[in-house]
């Protein structure tokens, strides 16, 4: 059989183009996920309050408008679905900058409209992801339509480190470093100029990111793209959403779709305060003093582990200074940007290794290794305290760090294997798969609930992704092997 290549020749540019995307949304999102720990700053809020962010973003967002977006493309083309969803995402991202002026009337309002604007954008998202991931399959063979995604999916982690650094050197780099207790004895006027620049900050980020979006719409619709789209656009709901229903295969797929993503957004979503909790990044800075510079706290937070002191000394080779953490929270970005950076270098790998094993196969031994991690991240303590002592923490926070890599493949893979065979129902299909990105509200808000009644034990909480990681494992191990064998299906 000849082999059919990953991209078929002729529209280099239009790829380019759609591998451009799978950056520009990770952006927003890995930005989103610092805004927990920003707004816990700023607001003083509990983790389950704060998980409302992610329910504005992933439940509101995500999981109410895949399916009117596939409506959409299965009217027209997967192009107008593209600018559709750039156009919601950039505007919903502009729209957040003048959110900022209702901080000096009241912060909870403030709060609120952020959370709209965080659904209008991510509505956009929603819209985009339905397009772009289909469109990606089904520009070429079927054959090598998982590859061909997990290729484009690989510039995903580099719009997730971007989305992060510029988060923690613009936003939470300002923050100031009081904390709540800090803040509960200072004036309401000190107070209140204090948490209106912090807000600022946050605004700023999103107006920047929503007017780049403003230039990708504009290429994008000034370039030919390839012209896919369905010659008979009415629609068979019912007979379409029986199919889907009766697939085991895909059900299945969107489960576990539900469990990964609500798995990657507990997972990053609180490595900033787990960090901050095992490596006690409050009480370094606060021993330093009220007065302390930022060159004293950069000397500080460098020796608090091995990991950190490189990473510190990499950014000053490089000329990188304004990456050096000068909050608590600056700091625990760093270990989100190190994680992402394995997520980004396991992508690439990972893509190559599916020349030699089964996607499916791949996806199960990454999932038992993200379950060990995620045992290690809990139970730190007790299997390496006898040994290692306190120093004991940073093996929690290395593991965590490991659960990014783990995880590289798994959306991509997931999706490809789980639309794999649906032929006319793949637009409605692949829009179920992006409704699954709803996971990260409901398993964040749980994480937040079982941390909040354990006392602000986010530890303990991480038992909620790794249950997530066991349900992925058996899709990969049994379903899909199941579902090749007996339906005769070409799954990569």
């Amino acid at each position: 059989m000849e082999k059919q290549p990953v991209v078929p020749k002729g529209i280099l540019l239009p790829f380019a183009l759609l591998c451009t995307l799978f950056f520009a949304w990770a952006v927003p999102n890995n930005l989103t996920d610092t805004m927990l720990a920003t707004f816990k700053r700023i607001m003083s809020l509990s983790d389950s309050k704060t998980a409302w962010i992610q329910i504005a973003c992933y439940f509101c967002g995500y999981g109410c408008f895949a399916l009117p977006g596939a409506l959409f493309i299965k009217r027209f083309t997967y192009k107008s679905g593209v600018l559709l969803g750039l156009g919601l995402y950039a505007g919903g991202a502009i729209l957040i900058y003048p959110v900022g002026l209702a901080a000096g009337i009241s912060l909870d309002l403030c709060y609120m409209l952020y959370l709209v604007c965080l659904v209008i954008l991510f509505a956009g998202l929603s819209v985009l992801e339905t397009s772009t991931n289909s469109y990606v399959c089904a520009i070429g063979s079927e054959h090598t339509a998982t590859q061909r995604l997990n290729f484009a999916q690989s510039f995903n982690p580099f719009g997730a480190i971007t989305g992060v650094v510029v988060s923690t050197i613009f936003v939470l780099s300002q923050l100031n470093t009081k904390t709540a207790e800090d803040r509960a004895l200072l004036a309401p006027e000190e107070l209140t100029k204090i948490q209106t620049g912090e807000i600022n900050a946050v605004t700023a980020a999103y107006l920047v990111m929503g007017l780049l979006m403003v230039c990708l719409f504009l290429a994008i619709f000034f370039t030919k793209m390839p012209k896919l789209k369905e010659d008979d656009k009415s629609l068979d709901l019912i007979g379409t959403f029986g199919r889907l229903f009766r697939n085991v295969n895909y059900i299945s797929g969107v489960a576990a779709q539900f469990c990964y993503v609500g798995a990657q957004i507990a997972v990053w979503s609180y490595i900033i305060q787990y960090t901050m909790a095992q490596l006690d990044f409050d009480a370094v800075v606060k021993s330093l003093g009220p007065d302390a510079t930022k060159a004293q706290i950069i000397g500080a937070l460098r020796n608090v582990e091995p990991c950190a002191a490189t990473f510190y000394n990499v950014c000053e080779w490089l000329r990188l200074d304004f990456v050096l953490p000068k909050t608590a929270e600056h700091a625990g970005g760093t270990y989100y940007i190190m994680s992402l950076v394995l997520f980004a270098a396991a992508r690439f790998a990972c893509t190559g290794l599916m020349n030699f094993f089964k996607p499916r196969n791949l996806l199960a031994a990454l999932s038992v290794l993200a379950f060990v991690c995620c045992m290690i991240t809990i139970y730190n303590v007790e299997l390496f305290g006898g040994i290692l002592g306190k120093n004991a923490s940073f093996i929690g926070v290395y593991a965590l760090m490991i659960i990014s890599a783990c995880m590289s493949l798994m959306f991509p893979t997931i999706y490809g294997l789980g639309i794999a065979g649906l032929k006319d129902d793949t637009k409605i299909g692949g829009s179920g798969m992006v409704m699954a990105i709803a996971g990260a509200a409901v398993l964040t808000q749980i994480q937040g609930m079982l941390s909040d009644w354990l006392g602000g034990d986010i530890k303990m909480a991480y038992w909620v992704p790794a249950i997530a990681f066991v349900l992925i494992a058996i899709y990969g191990l049994v379903i899909c092997r199941i579902y090749e064998k007996t339906h005769d299906v070409d799954m990569g």
